[in-house]
C-alpha cells in the first residue's frame, strides 16, 4: 500500500512539470462554460483525460517503465496508482465544476442545467475516459496512444453535449429524469456503474502491463 501511495504522490509531483499545458486549456474552457453551461461536461472529461495523459506522457518520456522494472514495486501497484491519480483529479474537478456551475447559473439562468443531471453524466464520461485511456497508454505507449486519445476526445466532446442539449430542450424529459433521481436514486446507479467500469479497467490494465515487454 505504501508503494501505491508513494507512486501516486510521485505522479502528482510530476503534474507540476506539465501543468502549463493543462491549465491553459482549463482557463479557456472555464471561460466558455461560464457563458454556456453545456460545455461543463466536456470540461470535466477533458480535465481528467488531459491530466492522466500528460502525466503518463511525461513519465513515459523519462523512462518510467525502466524505473518500475528496477524498483522494489509491483507492476500492479504502478497501475493502481494511475487510477488513484485519476480519481484524485476527479475530486478536484468536481469542486471546480461546481463553482463554475454556480457562476454560470447566475449569468445565464435560462440556460441552467440541473446539477443533479450534470454531475452524474460528467463524472461517468470522465470515468469512462480514464478507464479507456490508462490501459491503452500502458499497452501501446504514448506515441500510438495519441491516436486513441483523439478518438476519446471526440467522444467526450460530442456525446455528453448531445445528451444534455437534447434533455435541456425537453422540459418534460427533465421532469421525468428528476423524478427518477428523486425516487430511484440515479447518482447511486451512476456510482455503481462507474465502480464496475473502474474495476474492469484495472483488471485489464494490470494484465496488459504485467505482460508488457520493456525494451531497452
Amino acid at each position: 500500500m505504501n508503494n501505491i501511495i508513494n507512486l501516486t504522490k510521485m505522479s502528482f509531483t510530476n503534474l507540476k512539470s506539465v501543468y502549463k499545458q493543462i491549465w491553459l486549456i482549463w482557463i479557456v474552457w472555464i471561460g466558455v462554460a461560464i457563458f454556456n453551461p453545456f460545455f461543463l461536461n466536456m470540461l470535466f472529461g477533458l480535465s481528467i483525460l488531459l491530466t492522466l495523459y500528460q502525466v503518463m506522457a511525461y513519465e513515459d518520456n523519462n523512462g518510467i517503465n525502466y524505473l518500475i522494472s528496477f524498483l522494489p514495486v509491483k507492476r500492479s501497484e504502478y497501475v493502481i496508482s494511475r487510477y488513484l491519480l485519476g480519481i484524485g483529479s476527479l475530486l478536484l474537478s468536481i469542486i471546480v465544476i461546481y463553482i463554475v456551475h454556480l457562476v454560470s447559473t447566475q449569468i445565464n439562468p435560462l440556460k441552467e442545467v440541473p446539477i443533479k443531471i450534470l454531475l452524474p453524466i460528467s463524472i461517468t464520461s470522465a470515468i469512462l475516459a480514464m478507464s479507456v485511456i490508462i490501459p491503452l497508454v500502458l499497452k501501446f505507449g504514448i506515441n500510438k496512444g495519441r491516436v486513441f486519445m483523439s478518438i476519446i476526445i471526440m467522444v467526450i466532446a460530442m456525446a455528453p453535449i448531445s445528451i444534455i442539449s437534447y434533455i435541456s430542450k425537453n422540459p418534460k424529459m427533465i421532469d421525468n429524469i428528476m423524478n427518477i433521481i428523486n425516487n430511484i436514486g440515479l447518482p447511486i446507479i451512476a456510482i455503481l456503474i462507474n465502480i464496475v467500469m473502474i474495476l474492469i479497467s484495472i483488471c485489464i490494465s494490470i494484465k496488459l502491463y504485467q505482460n508488457k515487454e520493456i525494451k531497452e
